[in-house]
């Protein structure tokens, strides 16, 4: 079963990401379900309303307000 995760924290990301993920349905306080994480802080797939998106590590980080390390 996916992990479960809010989304928090968009003022941490540039306008620009913050406008592309809210093109893309996403936007704080959404529900998405984390369906795979690569090694080495590689990309992460999260999926929300039967989409899914890959993000950066570092971006996911901040939106779920995960350390980066």
């Amino acid at each position: 079963m996916p992990a479960k995760y809010t989304l928090t924290h968009f003022e941490l990301l540039n306008e620009a990401t913050q406008e592309r993920l809210h093109n893309l349905g996403l936007y704080e306080g959404k529900d998405v379900a984390l369906i795979q994480r690569y090694p080495f802080h590689g990309p992460v797939i999260i999926e929300s309303d039967r989409q899914r998106i890959g993000l950066r590590y570092r971006v996911f980080c901040h939106l779920t307000g995960g350390m980066e390390s």
